[in-house]
């Protein structure tokens, strides 16, 4: 089986996103979910293969849209859109028929094969964040592998949080913690990722942010480029100029820990402001 990387972009050419599905794509095969303005960037790559956003929508695609409400304080369709590319997601799994697939976000690029890195029987696997303040509730999804039960299950909790209510007391607290003490930020799409793990509505999620073996070394996937935090906490990883120390081998990318240790990246998440530098990464 061929576990395609599939990453979703909808909105333009820029030079960040068209970069990382090249680097991505050298070592796997990558579905891109897009829509008319990069539906034919990458005609000439035999190892991306194009689906349109408009083909996978969903009479629960078209309910979600209905009944969300944005509690946090970015931009609705923004937050919103994050949610739907599950619901995009599940429809394409259907329509491909494929059992797993490993979604990664268009400024996160993927260094290796990920059909080298994962093992039958497979599990579902992300980055999950474990803060000490309780109401951080962040997992996400910008390297995850994930099947259609992830997606039931995420979908299910989108309409029992925002449709139904009868779990909306899992982010009550939250929002009002947030305007109490008027701390940015709310409730988002990886906020019901991290319910999905902590409320066990998916057994034995694999943290993607601790170290795995590959061929006897340690190798990790990166959270996020200018956040040290890793599998030993918030200051796992080195830091200079805002964003983690990191080294090229003749093996790959490695990333340094406060201890000293060098320790392999399998992925590399260019978010916010680094996107700038994912513009020329090469491997």
């Amino acid at each position: 089986m061929q576990i395609p990387v599939v990453i979703f972009h909808v909105g333009g050419n820029q030079p960040y996103f068209v970069n990382c599905v090249n680097v991505s794509s050298q070592n796997n095969i990558v579905y891109l979910v897009g829509d008319d303005s990069n539906q034919h960037t990458f005609k000439n790559n035999n190892k991306v293969r194009f689906f349109h956003i408009n083909d996978l929508s969903s009479p629960d695609t078209e309910k979600f849209k209905q009944c969300f409400v944005n509690y946090s304080g970015n931009n609705h369709n923004y937050e919103m859109y994050c949610f739907l590319r599950v619901f995009y997601m599940k429809i394409l799994l259907e329509k491909t028929d494929i059992p797993w697939m490993f979604h990664t976000d268009s400024d996160c690029v993927i260094l290796e094969d990920v059909n080298t890195i994962f093992s039958q029987p497979f599990r579902t696997a992300y980055s999950i964040q474990n803060m000490e303040n309780k109401y951080h509730m962040v997992g996400s999804i910008h390297n995850s592998l994930i099947d259609i039960d992830f997606c039931n299950k995420f979908i299910q909790l989108c309409f029992d949080i925002y449709d139904n209510r009868s779990k909306f007391h899992l982010i009550d607290e939250k929002i009002q913690w947030h305007r109490n003490t008027r701390t940015p930020g709310g409730i988002c799409d990886m906020t019901l990722y991290y319910l999905l793990y902590s409320q066990h509505l998916i057994d034995n999620i694999v943290d993607l942010n601790e170290p795995f073996t590959i061929v006897g070394e340690d190798c990790i996937f990166d959270h996020n480029i200018s956040d040290a935090y890793g599998y030993k906490g918030k200051n796992t990883y080195e830091k200079q100029n805002g964003i983690k120390v990191l080294f090229k081998q003749p093996n790959g990318y490695y990333f340094k820990t406060t201890d000293g240790r060098l320790i392999k990246t399998i992925s590399i998440h260019f978010q916010g402001n680094a996107k700038r530098l994912l513009e020329n990464f090469s491997i």
